[in-house]
């Protein structure tokens, strides 16, 4: 054990060795008074003190005048300390501060503590906890060597104001701090929201900020709307294990049944596992009680460093429960299991797919189940020259319960060549041959109706060359590119019958981004086949300044017409229609972009997307419009489509921010279909937001409608949220 004394000349050298004897004693009871646990008494301890006295007659021992202790990184500093041998009592007094190894700092005027280290008492304490939040009472009184109870005591995590008050706080007649449960517990406790108090509880507890994570109560949530009617949620959350947690939910409705709400999370060293899902007995609409829920989980599992697998599951009883009982709706749930390898060259997988449709209603079995579906691909390395090969290879077996199979094999060889010429213009040569063979079953022949079963297959050989020829200029604040692009592509025509139906191939669209592409269908079921000739231009511009301007505008002709691509297409001609982009950004505040699809004919609009936004983080304000033409005959029925979407953000003050959004159909019969507007304030330790919405989209058993939503988060407790909803007519 050492000690450093800072004595002053007043102190009799007769006396060191019996003040350092005595000394120990005294710091080891004033230093862990307020602390967790009593500490070895060989642990090396720094003493300074203007001046240090002993009382042989009493038994006292006196430090005096910036009196500053340190032990195993705590800190206690005072401006007088006495240890009172004969009543075992240690006093501190005058600016007590004392500094805990977890971040806590206490403040006091006087302290006393017995010296079994188990007892300790205070008056007037504030305390100061690692999360910045505060604490204050009338009095401290520490107990088995790890609890803290304060009386009459307040609580906040917000920072006071001139006048010492905070936005929120609890106070409450007893707090209870347990350092080894890392708990605090409040009796008789009172929420005050701007000095009123809003909420009265006889229980109260959350986890102290040394806490990661702690088992308990979460703030619930209460709502009340056309599709619930009233409804109340509590959670309550488990810490099983530092790598696995659970939360369960209890959910009551008026209108909607009872269930509850599940989650339990794991972390393993190889992967990750997830698990939420929902049940619940809707006996409102139904006497004889049917059951509805859902779930949704992930798995991740690292095999090795180059092989992994896992799987994703998302299914729902309904295709309306998610959205009734707001939840995470997308329009399709996908369920997915895979196994993949990453190889320094290759990439292969196997994966399996299940699908549920979660608005229109698809025909019962019509919905294809997919299982295996493989995937290899191989990029060889370059050799003399720069040429390199490549390899893909993929297999498919689909199945559905009413419809019908398909089981495909395809494989593509390829050989690419890149190219600068001294002139730097870009070439690249490739040249691939693809190969699919299918056995399908029950494909419907649209000319004769019949039923077809058996083997189809092609060989589809294909060489392309493209050039692009970039010309820059810089200049002293701008610099710009040039560049003409030319490609073309040779591949024989006709090779979709009708035999091998369309599975992956149906998402079409002819736009800027695929103007250059080898083929254009997403999938395998068609093939872009034909001479043909892709040209455009590209202009762009940047600024020193983060300015900049990108155009593009390029058609494509083909020497054959293929009926595979339907009229509504703006590829069925010789000449395709025009497609390309403009994106302007000529300063920081605003960002423009255009792309669009013009009929070749007649320059008339069949695709257009506009966006813009302009502000800066404390204001923004944006819009997107779309307008579009069904690009297949399939959905033709459906009309032109046109949209506006426009929405702004801005902050009102440091705290306040307001934000808001409109979503209009611009199409013949349309309307409005989503207004919100949101209000929200936050600081340090509080949120509040008020969001309102107006929905008019609808399905079945499903309202949306006018909807308000109240949210208070008292940060280090917990969020209460509060929510309300008027149907529209049915």
């Amino acid at each position: 054990m050492i000690f450093v004394i800072d004595p002053t000349p007043h102190i009799a050298l007769r006396k060191i060795s019996s003040l350092l004897a005595i000394t120990a004693l005294l710091i080891i009871s004033v230093f862990f008074a307020f602390s967790a646990s009593a500490q070895d008494t060989d642990e090396q301890t720094l003493i300074l003190a203007d001046e240090m006295r002993f009382d042989d007659n009493t038994n006292v021992v006196v430090a005096i005048g910036n009196v500053e202790i340190e032990r195993d990184g705590r800190i206690l500093l005072a401006d007088s300390v006495t240890y009172d041998q004969t009543g075992d009592l240690v006093t501190a007094k005058g600016n007590v501060t004392l500094v805990d190894t977890n971040g806590s700092v206490l403040f006091f005027e006087e302290a006393e503590i017995t010296g079994d280290l188990k007892e300790g008492f205070a008056r007037e304490v504030q305390i100061l906890l690692a999360d910045k939040s505060r604490m204050a009472a009338r009095l401290i009184r520490r107990r088995e060597g790890n609890i803290n109870e304060l009386r009459r005591a307040v609580y906040t995590a917000c920072d006071l104001d001139c006048e010492g008050e905070s936005v929120w706080q609890i106070k409450a007649r007893k707090v209870v701090h347990d350092q080894d449960d890392q708990l605090m517990t409040y009796n008789d406790a009172w929420v005050e929201l701007l000095g009123i108090p809003v909420f009265y509880t006889p229980y109260l507890a959350h986890p102290d900020p040394t806490a990661d994570r702690r088992s308990g109560l979460l703030a619930p949530s209460v709502g009340g709307g056309s599709n619930l009617g009233f409804s109340y949620a509590q959670p309550y959350y488990w810490n099983i294990a530092p790598d696995k947690d659970a939360t369960f939910t209890p959910l009551y409705t008026s209108s909607a049944g009872r269930g509850a709400i599940g989650e339990y999370r794991q972390l393993f060293p190889e992967g990750e596992f997830s698990l939420f899902g929902s049940l619940v007995v809707d006996d409102q609409d139904n006497p004889n009680e049917d059951f509805r829920g859902h779930v949704k989980a992930r798995a991740r599992w690292d095999i090795d460093e180059r092989w992994r697998t896992g799987a994703d599951v998302h299914l729902a009883s309904d295709d309306t429960f998610l959205r009734r009982y707001d939840f995470d709706a997308p329009t399709w749930l996908t369920s997915n299991a895979f196994v993949e390898r990453f190889g320094t060259q290759s990439y292969f997988a196997v994966n399996a797919y299940y699908f549920q449709r979660q608005r229109r209603t698809v025909a019962a079995g019509s919905t294809p189940f997919v299982a295996p579906l493989v995937d290899y691909s191989f990029v060889g390395k370059p050799v003399r020259g720069g040429g390199y090969f490549t390899a893909d290879a993929s297999a498919l077996a689909l199945y559905r319960n009413d419809g019908s199979d398909q089981t495909r094999l395809s494989t593509k060889l390829g050989w690419h060549v890149p190219y600068i010429s001294p002139r730097g213009g870009m070439y690249t040569l490739r040249a691939t041959l693809r190969g699919d063979g299918y056995y399908v079953r029950d494909v419907v022949d649209p000319v004769s109706g019949a039923n077809f079963t058996g083997f189809e297959g092609r060989a589809i050989p294909q060489i392309s060359m493209e050039w692009r020829y970039p010309l820059v200029k810089s200049g002293a604040t701008i610099t710009q590119q040039l560049e003409p692009i030319v490609q073309g592509i040779i591949s024989p025509i006709g090779q979709n019958p009708d035999t091998i139906p369309n599975e992956d191939s149906r998402d079409f669209e002819f736009d800027d981004t695929n103007l250059f592409s080898d083929q254009r269908f997403s999938g395998y079921d068609r093939v872009e086949g034909g001479a043909r000739i892709n040209y455009g231009l590209r202009w762009s511009a940047y600024g020193n300044s983060g300015k900049s301007l990108d155009v593009m505008v390029g058609q494509s002709y083909r020497f054959d017409k293929d009926n595979t691509f339907a009229l509504e297409s703006g590829l069925d001609g010789h000449f395709s229609d025009y497609v390309g982009h403009v994106t302007v950004r000529p300063s920081s505040y605003l960002d423009l972009s255009y792309r669009f699809r013009l009929d070749q004919s007649d320059f008339s609009t069949e695709r257009s997307e506009f966006s813009a936004s302009v502000g800066t983080n404390m204001f923004r304000l944006g819009a997107n419009y779309i307008f579009l033409k069904p690009s297949d005959a399939s959905i033709i029925e459906l009309g032109d489509r046109e949209e506006l979407y426009a929405f702004f953000d801005t902050r009102l003050s440091k705290y306040w921010s307001l934000k808001g959004s409109h979503r209009e159909d611009l199409g013949p019969g349309g309307g409005s279909i989503r207004s919100s507007i949101g209000i929200e304030y936050e600081d340090e330790c509080f949120i509040f937001g008020l969001d309102i919405a107006d929905d008019n989209t609808e399905d079945r058993d499903f309202q949306s409608g006018f909807s308000v939503i109240l949210r208070f988060t008292l940060k280090t407790i917990g969020e209460v949220r509060l929510s309300s909803s008027v149907g529209v007519d049915q």
